[in-house]
């Protein structure tokens, strides 16, 4: 009777234990496949959310630029090449990302499934493939237009659509970023849900094997512990790049790589803060916009190399000569922004000034060669004259800025009404 029942207990046992290795490796294969699928579509999410912050930023790249070829095209009359070249190379990046968003076909030979909330934003009401398209024409019609009222013409219409456009982006940028969180979500209670089903496996496993299989089961389930915990430390080594791409993002968002100064992105935002804490509670503020005199010259006799070298160290001088609530922003080529807030007039014009006449002395030395640089700066305060918004701070201060080129360079000139 023994004899007999050995081996049919035996064939029992043996069909049991393949049952738990085949669950075994099919429960862990699931688990690997599904959250490195899961891992990967946080990939790409921040490889999207890069795409879009990119966009957001170029949009305002070329609304600088145009801006900047006006001055060059029809009030200074000079060489704008190079200001073209940079509008040109601006749209066409904007173009590319704005096809690979609206279609989710990424570079990397991957296609991002795209969420109703994104189709909604490009091609539902806010329709932001087709603006961003009208904006990039509009913007390519510009570097071919000659005659000064077509292009102002073009500029307006650029400038009427520049604000709202960048808040769309934005949104986009913002809803790439929640569905990149969401996923992340996910993938945790991917985590839980995945270890809940491997834990009751187990269980089955050690009420259903009998005692000599005992060791067997203990053994197969801290194989897949480790597995569960190979897992999390790629969860937690994903989780944190994708943390830290995000703090990149913003950081390339929002800073000029070369000077480390804030740029353009968040300025206009800034400023009518500002005006709009002026009209409620009367504190007064100003705004100077600088530029460093001859720069094109400097770049032609010592190299670009030379020419980022004075870039970097004027801004330190900028930064130097500020107070902790004053603010510093590269917004373009050699233009500078400085925001003086909370200040009389008369202190404002004495720190631009000093900044004007420590510039001056200064020698920029870069690999042995003395570089001499003056600047002209054009600044508004609230004690001058009311200002309304941005755009029309940005008209004043500009025309001061080029009154002091136009009366020799080096020197502050203080913004009048228009």
């Amino acid at each position: 009777m023994a004899d007999n029942t050995q081996p049919a207990l035996h064939r029992l046992i043996t069909k049991r234990y393949m049952l738990a290795v085949v669950l075994i490796a099919i429960l862990s294969s699931f688990a690997a496949y599904t959250l490195k699928s899961a891992i990967s579509d946080v990939d790409n999410t921040a490889y999207v959310v890069n795409i879009s912050g990119s966009q957001r930023m170029l949009s305002q790249h070329i609304a600088l630029d145009i801006h900047r070829l006006y001055q060059q095209r029809f009030i200074t009359n000079s060489e704008q090449d190079t200001t073209e070249d940079a509008l040109t190379q601006h749209i066409n990046k904007m173009g590319e990302a704005n096809q690979q968003l609206a279609s989710g076909q990424l570079k990397n030979n991957q296609t991002l499934e795209q969420s109703e909330a994104i189709r909604h934003l490009y091609f539902g009401d806010i329709n932001l493939y087709d603006r961003v398209n009208q904006y990039l024409n509009t913007a390519t019609q510009l570097i071919d237009t000659e005659d000064e009222h077509t292009f102002l013409t073009l500029m307006n219409q650029i400038d009427n659509v520049s604000e709202d456009l960048l808040i769309d982006l934005d949104k986009a940028v913002n809803q790439y970023q929640f569905e990149g969180d969401e996923r992340l979500r996910i993938i945790k209670n991917l985590e839980v849900g995945l270890w809940l089903i491997t834990l009751l496996t187990l269980v089955l496993e050690v009420i259903f094997i009998f005692r000599p299989m005992a060791k067997e089961v203990i053994k197969s389930r801290e194989a897949e512990q480790r597995l569960l915990n190979s897992l999390e430390e790629q969860i937690e080594l994903r989780t944190y790049k994708l943390e830290a791409a995000n703090k990149q993002l913003k950081d390339l968002a929002s800073k000029d790589p070369l000077t480390n100064l804030n740029n353009r992105l968040t300025l206009e935002f800034e400023i009518e803060a500002l005006i709009k804490g002026f009209h409620a509670n009367q504190c007064p503020f100003g705004i100077a916009l600088i530029d460093i005199d001859f720069f094109k010259k400097i770049n032609d006799a010592y190299g670009h190399l030379a020419g980022d070298h004075v870039l970097k160290e004027f801004a330190e001088i900028l930064q130097s000569q500020g107070r902790d609530s004053d603010k510093a922003y590269r917004v373009g080529g050699e233009e500078f922004v400085v925001i003086l807030n909370r200040l009389p007039s008369e202190r404002a014009q004495d720190i631009i000034q000093e900044l004007i006449n420590q510039t001056r002395s200064h020698h920029f030395n870069f690999e042995g060669q003395h570089i001499n640089a003056t600047i002209s700066a054009g600044l508004y305060h609230t004690d001058l004259f009311p200002i309304a918004n941005t755009r029309d701070l940005f008209c004043v201060i500009d025309k001061a800025l080029y009154e002091s080129k136009a009366n020799g360079r080096d020197k502050l000139t203080l913004a009048v009404p228009i």
